[in-house]
């Protein structure tokens, strides 16, 4: 019961909170323009809402992108190395998936150094009087995120190591994230 629910929340996290996120700005959007063409009397709050909705939303759908590996790749490092063994590139994937890690975790220290000294100042959103550590909380929160799923992935990279040190590496694991 406890590994389907994990399977579910590893599969959907991404999805349901991303969901949110541009749900609640395209609602807000819309009900704003509606709102300032239709009525003549545009709301204060809704145009400050929906831009930290999408700020969400872009760290929350970065984590999906690291999840399913659409991000951009950059296939350089393979094309500057020509042909290498399947061992090789593993390996190099391997290297380029711990780059990242270690790039995640910079940064996700940095903004959490900002969350803490924005909680510090007691900024507020001038229309919603919202503290804005909430809307800075979106960096480190999608740099764990994606963080997590750079480990799942160079965890996967490991085992396929182990397993199949030598077989060919199939088109879509050969290019490098």
């Amino acid at each position: 019961m406890l590994k389907r629910i994990y399977h579910h929340f590893d599969e959907h996290v991404e999805t349901y909170l991303a969901s949110v996120a541009l749900v609640t700005f395209s609602a807000l959007v819309v009900l704003q323009v509606i709102m300032r063409y239709v009525f003549n009397s545009p709301l204060t709050w809704s145009e400050e809402l929906a831009r930290f909705a999408l700020v969400w939303f872009v760290y929350l759908a970065g984590s999906y992108a690291v999840r399913y590996q659409r991000h951009v790749k950059f296939n350089v490092l393979m094309d500057l190395l020509g042909r290498v063994t399947p061992l090789t590139q593993r390996l190099i994937r391997i290297f380029v998936f711990l780059l990242w890690f270690a790039f995640l975790a910079f940064i996700f220290y940095l903004s959490l150094e900002s969350v803490i000294r924005q909680f510090g100042t007691g900024q507020v959103s001038p229309a919603m009087r919202m503290p804005m550590y909430l809307v800075y909380l979106a960096i480190p929160v999608g740099m764990a995120l994606m963080g997590f799923r750079v480990v799942q992935h160079t965890v996967k990279a490991f085992v396929d190591i182990v397993k199949n040190p030598h077989a060919p590496v199939p088109p879509s694991q050969v290019e490098v994230d």
